[in-house]
């Protein structure tokens, strides 16, 4: 580490190759600083996205017409083309920070898991000692970059992704439940698993969510009861094979995981109001044998 004035710091670069931009995102450069009394970056503005893991001490982060203190464990992220600035706070303990800066097509993918938004660029706790061993990986694979083993990508995209599985994990209950993110996640679930006999428990799990919360948040947002919304895609499929092949309606009925052509029937006849038989001939589907 080298005294540059206001800080005491180490900044590594690594350049890219085609391996490691075939990837979804890679990394640009790192560092760790020690801030001293009257510390301040910027205002400025990056062209990639800059991580910033607090360690210790407390800093001031400002952006747009907001700031916000964050201290030690908390992150924030500087987006592309944005102004930032940061700074030491008077009278505190000055911050010691690592950062990460990557780019690529999957960059601000990967952190918004990790709870980064341009609106709220920062995170309130999420750095851990075990995050940052896996940062220091990533920074001891950059201080080889200037004679690169070969595996040396595809070591750098492992770590990457390990770090921001962690960061993901590390996120608050009410970052991680955002009802628009977990309620699509579940409908995808149902939509493709219908017939395959699923639970409301486990598109529950998948949400990631209480069952209770999940059925009384999923029946606001949509009108409709987790099995209501099974027994739909059930039937809207069931309806596209009577309508479009001659399969036999056992046959459908198994198909859509129901235990026998008894059930089958008289769930379509209750949403319907026809028998699988009536609707198909009211279709003009030539009749098959049963």
């Amino acid at each position: 580490m080298k005294d540059y004035g206001q800080e005491i710091a180490e900044f590594l670069y690594y350049t890219p190759g085609q391996l490691d931009k075939e990837g979804a995102f890679w990394p640009i450069r790192a560092g760790t600083t020690r801030a001293k009394p009257g510390y301040c970056a910027g205002p400025k503005k990056i062209e990639s996205y800059s991580i910033h893991f607090v360690r210790e001490g407390k800093v001031l982060l400002e952006y747009g017409d907001k700031r916000i203190t964050l201290v030690s464990g908390d992150m924030f992220c500087l987006f592309p083309m944005r102004t930032y600035t940061y700074r030491a706070i008077d009278g505190m303990q000055e911050p010691q920070m690592s950062w990460l800066v990557i780019d690529g097509p999957g960059a601000e993918r990967m952190l918004r898991l990790a709870g980064f938004r341009q609106e709220t660029p920062f995170v309130v706790g999420g750095w851990t000692r075990t995050v940052q061993r896996t940062l220091d990986r990533i920074m001891n694979l950059m201080r080889k970059d200037a004679h690169p083993p070969i595996s040396l990508p595809l070591e750098m995209q492992s770590h990457l992704y390990k770090l921001f599985a962690m960061l993901a994990n590390e996120m608050t209950d009410a970052q991680e439940k955002e009802s628009t993110d977990w309620l699509k996640r579940s409908m995808d679930y149902m939509d493709l698993h219908a017939a395959e006999g699923i639970s409301v428990q486990q598109a529950s799990e998948v949400a990631g969510v209480n069952r209770t919360y999940f059925s009384a948040v999923f029946t606001e947002k949509t009108g409709m009861t987790p099995i209501m919304y099974i027994t739909k895609v059930r039937m809207d499929k069931a309806k596209r094979l009577l309508e479009n092949t001659r399969t036999s309606i056992t046959e459908i009925a198994y198909t859509l995981g129901y235990s026998s052509l008894y059930t089958f029937t008289r769930t379509f006849k209750n949403r319907f109001s026809l028998t699988p038989t009536d609707y198909r001939r009211l279709r003009n589907v030539e009749p098959v044998v049963q």
